[in-house]
C-alpha cells in the first residue's frame, strides 16, 4: 500500500452512521497490521465521535491533530464557528490532513454532517474532495427517505468528478419488523446506483458507539468490511 492514501467518509445526513463505520474500518485495518489513522477535521457539539476514534488509535495523535476544528455549539460548522478565530478554510483543512497523512499508509477522513453542509462562507466538503481526489464512502442510515438522500449524494459526488465511490447502508435499528421501507431499501439502492457498489452493515446493537462493541462487532463483519475497502 502506497503511503498517504486517503478515504473520505461522508453521510446522507447527520446521524447517518459515519463514525460507527469509520471506527469499524479503523479497527479492522489496524488489527490487520495496516498503518491506518483516522481524523475528523471538523466537529461541532460534544466530542463523542473524536473520543471513540481516538480510543482506537490511542496516543498516536493529539486531539487537536485529529480534530483541528472543534466548536461546542451543535450546529452546522458555519454557524458553530461564527464566534471563533479558528475558522476552517480549504488551505487550513488541507494542511491539517496532509500533516497526518504523512504518518500513515491510509488515512480515514470523517466529514461532519452531509456533503453539502456549509463549513464556512463558500466552503463545503465538496471543495476539499476536489483537492484530495480520493475515494468516497457514503454512509446511509437505513430509514424511510434514505433512497432519495443517497441517490442525491451519489449524483452530486459524480458531478464533481468523484470516480471511486461506494455506498454503505447502516442499520441503526433491527430491520426485522422495521417496516417495508427498511426491509427493501438495500435492494432498491443496489438497483438504482448503477455500477456503484452498495454494501450493508447489520444492526450492531444499541451501543454500537462503544469501544468494546466496535471491537466485538468488527470480528463478526470482517467479510463486509473487506468488501467495503475493496470497492474504494
Amino acid at each position: 500500500m502506497s503511503r498517504g492514501r486517503c478515504l473520505f467518509i461522508t453521510g446522507t445526513d447527520t446521524g447517518a452512521g459515519k463514525t460507527t463505520l469509520t471506527a469499524l474500518l479503523l479497527h479492522h485495518l489496524r488489527a490487520a497490521g495496516t498503518s491506518t489513522l483516522a481524523v475528523k477535521p471538523i466537529c461541532t457539539g460534544p466530542r463523542t465521535d473524536v473520543r471513540l476514534l481516538q480510543s482506537l488509535q490511542r496516543g498516536e495523535l493529539t486531539d487537536d491533530e485529529m480534530n483541528p476544528f472543534w466548536y461546542q455549539t451543535p450546529a452546522a460548522p458555519i454557524t458553530a464557528a461564527s464566534g471563533s478565530r479558528n475558522k476552517p478554510t480549504l488551505t487550513r483543512l488541507n494542511k491539517a490532513i496532509n500533516r497526518v497523512r504523512k504518518q500513515c499508509d491510509l488515512l480515514l477522513i470523517e466529514g461532519a454532517g452531509g456533503l453539502m453542509v456549509p463549513l464556512a462562507k463558500g466552503l463545503t466538503w465538496e471543495d476539499m474532495l476536489k483537492s484530495l481526489g480520493c475515494p468516497v464512502l457514503v454512509a446511509a442510515n437505513n430509514k424511510l427517505g434514505v433512497i432519495n438522500h443517497t441517490l442525491l449524494t451519489v449524483k452530486r459526488l459524480q458531478s464533481i468528478g468523484a470516480e471511486r465511490l461506494g455506498v454503505c447502508l447502516m442499520n441503526q435499528r433491527p430491520v426485522r419488523g422495521g417496516g417495508r421501507a427498511r426491509q427493501t431499501n438495500f435492494d432498491v439502492l443496489r438497483q438504482n446506483c448503477g455500477e456503484i457498489p452498495v454494501l450493508e452493515i447489520p444492526f450492531l446493537g444499541v451501543k454500537a458507539m462503544d469501544l468494546r462493541r466496535i471491537r466485538a462487532c468488527e470480528k463478526k463483519i470482517k467479510k463486509v468490511l473487506v468488501q467495503i475497502l475493496n470497492i474504494v
